[in-house]
């Protein structure tokens, strides 16, 4: 369940202080973790033997559903080890600390949400191109917004965790920027734009209403939602098409706030 904003307040504090800290490894600073890459992990763990992956995957999926829970400042290291069914000594054999299975746990997070959704329109023009990925952000929000709260808790007082949310955010940030100077090249969006700002600038009030949505709870619906970010991209960029001005149903039904 998603935290209120004062337990995420709270959480972040308690991050700050390192009040949860229960085994010395886990209050170290490891911000220089923030260096190791996704070819890297990846690259420690096709090393492992077949028995060792299933335990590592296991340690990874058990932090995942503990982070959601609990919070990044709420989870211990016995807390995940407890879940996957392993010992603590088994967790220091595959992780260094909590941040570093919280990155992997991320990493993963970040290829998923900068995934497009499965369903795409059959002629996949700038438009629908625009809504199909503002469709599957909200939707891959919605399935994460435990885990975008638990970052967001301690991003802001945590160098290493404050680079891991900018790169996040990072692929789908450098996936707009293209788009926009595709556009532009083009001849269908402004080219007065700085692509890089104007992807930026619109991503962020995408994720920015996906937050206000999905974790502070107002009360939108799904394919309103995605029409409406879909409109304010088109007119923020100049483009000189017309969206329709019903709301759009394609990739699936009208989901709520779950």
């Amino acid at each position: 369940m998603v935290r209120n904003p004062a337990e995420c307040r709270r959480w972040a504090v308690v991050s700050r202080g390192r009040s949860h800290v229960t085994d010395p490894r886990e209050g170290a600073d490891h911000s220089h973790l923030a260096a190791a890459g996704t070819a890297a992990a990846r690259s420690a763990t096709s090393a492992l033997r077949p028995r060792a992956q299933r335990t590592r995957e296991a340690i990874v999926v058990a932090a995942g559903d503990v982070f959601a829970g609990n919070g990044y400042a709420g989870t211990r290291i016995a807390d995940i080890a407890a879940r996957a069914g392993v010992s603590s000594a088994s967790f220091y054999t595959y992780f260094q600390s909590k941040e570093q299975i919280f990155r992997e746990v991320i990493r993963r997070l970040q290829v998923e949400m900068a995934r497009r959704d499965g369903h795409q329109p059959a002629r996949a023009d700038a438009i629908a191109g625009i809504e199909a990925s503002n469709r599957a952000y909200i939707r891959s929000y919605r399935r994460n917004a435990a885990l975008m709260v638990a970052l967001e808790q301690v991003a802001p007082f945590d160098a290493g965790l404050r680079q891991l949310r900018l790169e996040l955010r990072g692929p789908v940030v450098r996936r707009g920027e293209s788009a926009v100077r595709t556009w532009q090249q083009q001849g269908l969006a402004d080219p007065d734009l700085d692509a890089r700002y104007a992807a930026t600038a619109l991503g962020n009030m995408v994720d920015r209403f996906a937050y206000v949505w999905l974790v502070l709870g107002e009360d939108f619906e799904e394919d309103q939602a995605v029409h409406t970010l879909t409109q304010l991209w088109v007119r923020a960029l100049g483009m000189n098409h017309r969206v329709s001005q019903r709301p759009r149903t394609a990739g699936g039904t009208n989901l709520g706030r779950e």
